[in-house]
């Protein structure tokens, strides 16, 4: 059956591809993917892989267009004020290009799109790290049609949230890499260098070897996890309310979209019957369930020997080699031209194979082409390609790559012939020069219509002929139709440019343009007059110091005991809420803060429960912390018109904030945090671990199932600018000296308090 003429089911179950690549889109369909994801060159949050320039990516929405199959585009890094402008330009040019929906991180991203009135459905990315239980007025608000969720969630818990909001389209991953943090809440890579994962940049630390301090032996890859695999739940997926199954792997291969889309397309196809063995022959790391079950322990989740890929075992090697062909005792069948990789004293080699033929007198021993040198007797040998791995290719249709167009014909005899069609929301019309005569044999509608006008140009074709207002048996001369033709093809480039009319406006070439809606005003966010203060947040639970310390405010964990904390600080008290991460944690918070919160007193959230929690206390003031990665004024305003502030993400940059811009600024930190993750904390409380570059690393508990990791990084001063507040986010590591850390703060802090005097 032809990919154009695969029946389509109702409400099916959609099949999300990864595309980094125009190869990677063409074997994404090929395989049977319904939906392709891929970036464009600005503000993906995969920067490293091929992506799309504008010329490719025109070529993609025809293509995706031509197959009857959804085009999303990812805009899913944070945006940088100082960006704005290229951000504009961008979305720009989406309107023209018209996807089927943007994938999107930022709020300020977001409120831009709603205050355009965009057209193009919006799907909040994993990165936004949306749980579920809260803030779905404001998702509508922004037009989010669709929530990516994060990997972290359980099946139970995704069913809960199915549940609770019918009407809202939810997507999870079912394959590929996991990241050890939690999506859009890692910020490992950035503080040990330039690479943002929040950018798309991410040089992937938590790949590294590390081991204890003190010591050298045990290095082992702690934070690793195995890719996830969840082609065998495939029939309970199917029935939680899941709308969309995504697939990882915008820097793979094409090979690797293939057959792993492949697999998750037959496992669609027959209920969850699937050869797993076909996901083993790509790049795999080791696979498990994720959290599909909910957290594991560590041996399951992790990958400690290596963190790369594993391949398939097929055989080993015989110890033995003879005219430069080397002996292996295969389990698997080998051909010429697979690629396979073994462990020569700890370092991976690898190699292609050339020639491959069967012992005569040895059962299950081969000999083999490839291999420099000789390999040890036992030594494992794993597949890492195989040989017939490029043969989709030859299955592609350059056909597809033409968008087809409907086209409407009309005319009677003596009248004009005229052709009628629709891009983008323009209606076109081009009618003939000449005037319709009777034909002597057959008429326009019998062939010369659809051999003339079946293919339009290099990037459009006929999509339907419909010849209903066409009188029968009607001829025009080949020259009129090749005017046509001409005609047709130049307004179909010109309207391919354009973004679609206003929806109250005239529709029409002359007028395309959105309407201009005015610049923000963004002058409540600013304020010379601001009395700004010091704020100093403390991760530790178990409180190592609090005296001799001077802040205007202490940002405390909610739960601590705070009367006794009261007893010995003499400044106002704030607290951080627990990451919530379900329903249930959601009530229980709720509960203890009727309970237990005083009227006027701060929190600060993590996550998106902050708007629900905004509602239901009003008596309470609520921030937006620095992990929910506020880094432009459209997020400002969002969150002011909800009469809530923020707490700037450190990767703002300190020189990239004007001075008088009112809330806080998050750009120090003592010890700072680097990892948000639900996987269970692969070291002991206490240990400090070390990497090869020498630097240090702790973790401790935040609640709710989450763990914190933490960088030895202490800041030789504070630096302080304009009217803003400072948030200094302290973590006191095992063995450090409370009093030593105390007395460093207090200098910090007076030094800010003095210098604005």
């Amino acid at each position: 059956m032809s990919l154009q003429n695969r029946p389509e089911k109702s409400e099916k179950l959609e099949l999300l591809a990864p595309a980094g690549s125009m190869a990677c889109l063409k074997a994404a369909c090929l395989a049977g993917a319904d939906a392709i994801y891929l970036s464009g060159k600005r503000f993906g949050a995969r920067a490293f892989a091929s992506n799309f320039d504008e010329k490719s990516l025109r070529w993609a929405r025809r293509v995706t267009a031509s197959l009857n199959k959804k085009m999303y585009v990812t805009l899913n890094t944070i945006v940088f004020e100082n960006e704005w402008k290229l951000l504009r330009e961008t979305l720009d040019f989406y309107e023209t290009l018209q996807p089927d929906a943007l994938i999107i991180q930022d709020l300020g991203v977001a409120r831009e799109l709603a205050r355009r009135q965009s057209r193009i459905p919006r799907h909040l990315s994993t990165q936004g790290a949306w749980w579920g239980v809260a803030a779905y007025e404001e998702l509508s608000e922004l037009g989010i049609s669709r929530v990516i969720l994060p990997r972290e969630l359980s099946i139970a818990e995704i069913k809960e949230v199915c549940e609770h909001y019918p009407e809202l389209e939810l997507e999870m991953f079912v394959h590929g890499a996991m990241c050890y943090s939690i999506s859009g809440r890692c910020y490992w890579s950035i503080a040990l260098g330039t690479r943002s994962g929040n950018r798309g940049t991410c040089a992937q630390p938590c790949r590294k070897e590390y081991h204890a301090c003190l010591t050298q032996e045990n290095q082992s890859h702690l934070f690793s996890p195995k890719d996830l695999r969840l082609i065998r739940q495939i029939p309970e997926i199917s029935d939680s309310g899941i709308r969309s199954l995504k697939i990882e792997g915008r820097m793979k291969s094409p090979e690797y979209v293939y057959q792993v889309v492949s697999a998750y397309r037959k496992a669609l196809d027959n209920n969850g019957v699937a050869n797993e063995k076909s996901l083993d022959e790509v790049y795999s790391r080791a696979s498990g369930e994720g959290f599909y079950n909910g957290p594991t322990d560590v041996e399951i989740w992790r990958t400690p020997e290596t963190p790369g890929r594993e391949g398939v075992v097929v055989g080993q090697a015989s110890g033995e080699s003879r005219d430069g062909l080397t002996g292996i005792f295969a389990c698997e069948k080998l051909s010429p031209g697979e690629g396979i990789f073994w462990y020569e004293k700890g370092h991976k080699k690898g190699a292609r194979l050339t020639w491959v033929k069967d012992d005569r007198k040895v059962k299950n021993l081969i000999w083999v082409r490839g291999i420099s040198g000789i390999l040890k007797s036992g030594t494992q040998i794993r597949r890492t390609s195989k040989a017939d791995e490029n043969k989709w290719e030859s299955q592609w249709n350059r056909d597809w790559e033409r968008r087809p167009i409907d086209l409407f014909w009309s005319g009677r005899e003596g009248s004009p012939l005229a052709v009628e069609a629709i891009l983008n929301g323009h209606p076109l019309r081009i009618e003939s020069d000449e005037v319709l005569k009777l034909a002597l044999q057959k008429g326009l509608e019998d062939g010369p219509l659809q051999d003339k006008f079946d293919v339009l140009g290099e990037f459009f074709c006929a999509g339907r002929h419909v010849t209903t207002l066409l009188g029968k048996g009607l001829h025009i001369s080949a020259s009129s139709l090749k005017k046509i033709k001409r005609g047709l093809v130049e307004n179909l480039l010109k309207f391919e440019q354009l973004p679609p009319p206003p929806k109250n406006g005239q529709s029409g070439i002359l007028a395309v343009l959105p309407e201009k809606k005015p610049e923000d005003d963004y002058s409540e966010l600013f304020d010379e007059n601001a009395d700004p203060e010091v704020y100093l947040k403390v991760w530790n639970h178990n409180f190592p110091f609090v005296r001799d310390v001077g802040p205007d405010c202490w940002v405390l964990p909610w739960g601590c005991n705070s009367s006794r904390i009261e007893q010995i600080v003499h400044a106002r008290i704030a607290y951080w809420l627990p990451p919530i991460l379900n329903f249930a944690q959601f009530e229980q918070l709720k509960a203890e803060l009727a309970e237990k919160a005083e009227a006027q007193t701060e929190f600060f959230c993590s996550g998106w429960e902050l708007f629900e929690l905004n509602r239901l206390f009003s008596d309470l003031t609520f921030y937006a912390d620095w992990s929910f990665n506020i880094c432009n004024y459209s997020a400002l305003e969002f969150l002011r018109q909800k009469g809530l502030k923020a707490v700037f993400t450190r990767e703002w940059k300190e020189e990239q904030l004007p001075d008088n811009l009112v809330g806080f600024r998050c750009s120090q930190a003592w010890n700072p945090l680097v990892s948000f993750s639900r996987f269970k904390d692969a070291t002991s409380p206490g240990i400090i671990l070390q990497n090869s570059h020498n630097d240090h690393f702790f973790s401790l508990s935040l609640g709710n199932g989450v763990s914190g990791l933490f960088l030895v990084d202490k800041p030789a001063a504070i630096s302080s600018k304009g009217t803003s507040s400072v948030m200094l986010d302290v973590a006191i590591g095992p063995n450090e000296n409370p009093v030593q850390a105390a007395k460093d703060l207090n200098r910090m802090i007076d030094s800010i308090k003095t210098g604005r005097v």
